[in-house]
């Protein structure tokens, strides 16, 4: 299931994509429940599927199961449903704004100098254990948001990178226990001023700008992606193929990330883990391909979609 948060009028929403079609999981389970007889539909589907996704992901098991067959409630009437209180259950998927999957992560935790291809270009050693390093809410920037280049810096650059999603909370979790307490993937991009991180010689003012914690479109379940250790990785600006890569190069692959990470911290439903990113960092480039105002930057993971935002000085 590719899980959205969507908004027309109001407050945001959950739903999933099916096609061209956004579904309101939410609604959809209150019809759903309705057309079973069920007494307090409504109040019972916003505790089941709660139209937040950190709402959503805190209910674990029992809240994507209840989505589960409210999606196939609404396949099952061919989508052809009506409305709840003057809001429909179905709708195009160009009438509505998606915006990042999950708006206000609890902690968004980021892995550096985890692939071997980018380690090999740059003729460094690959680390003992993972370097992990964090990133602030204030940092989510959707699919489709401009990017901001910030006045402090003038080498604005780009990492896409696959991004976990915790789905459970956890504390000291085995590697063979690793990937049950994944909800799903996103694809991801680390915006980084590398003058500035460069400058500091750590990470926090340089990678947590507002806007540099690109991700989306959509949260892709566990279950739909096999092995993320085989995925492709891919970005490109105004065109122009800078990463191209696959997560086969992972150092420390998406147990290890998840296993280490939950050593350090309890991990919580809506946590995002950042995996790093391949070869082709604009710093890396000669002449630099450091990103300008007017540029369009794609980022795209195999199976997870792809992102579009443009770069915008800031005002």
């Amino acid at each position: 299931m590719k899980l959205v948060t969507f908004q027309t009028v109001g407050d945001p929403r959950l739903g999933c994509i099916a096609g061209e079609r956004v579904i309101d999981l939410t609604l959809a389970y209150e019809t759903m429940l309705q057309e079973k007889g069920r007494r307090k539909a409504r109040a019972l589907a916003g505790v089941m599927v709660p139209p937040d996704m950190i709402d959503f992901l805190d209910g674990e098991g029992d809240a994507l199961t209840a989505a589960v067959e409210a999606f196939e409630w609404v396949s099952g009437e061919g989508f052809a449903v009506g409305a709840v209180r003057g809001f429909d259950i179905v709708l195009p998927a160009s009438s509505v704004r998606l915006l990042a999957p999950v708006a206000h992560p609890r902690k968004i935790i980021c892995a550096g100098k985890n692939y071997w291809d980018a380690i090999k270009e740059r003729g460094e050693k690959a680390p003992e254990e993972p370097k992990i390093f964090s990133k602030f809410a204030n940092s989510v920037c959707g699919w489709d948001d401009d990017v901001i280049r910030p006045r402090m810096t003038r080498e604005l650059g780009y990492e896409a990178e696959l991004a976990v999603v915790i789905g459970k909370r956890c504390k000291h979790v085995p590697l063979e226990r690793a990937y049950d307490v994944i909800a799903g993937y996103m694809t991801y991009n680390d915006i980084t001023a590398g003058d500035l991180t460069k400058r500091d010689g750590q990470n926090t003012r340089g990678k947590g700008f507002d806007t540099f914690s690109v991700m989306g479109p959509y949260l892709t379940t566990r279950d739909e992606i096999s092995d993320p250790q085989v995925l492709g990785v891919r970005l490109s600006v105004n065109g122009r193929v800078l990463q191209d890569s696959s997560t086969c190069h992972l150092v420390f692959d998406v147990p290890r990330l998840v296993s280490f990470c939950s050593e350090v911290f309890t991990l919580e439903p809506g946590d995002v883990i950042a995996t790093g990113s391949p070869r082709g960092l604009a710093k890396d480039y000669d002449p630099p391909a450091f990103l300008q105002p007017g540029d369009l930057m794609e980022t795209e993971i195999e199976g997870l979609g792809s992102c579009r935002n443009r770069i915008v000085e800031e005002v």
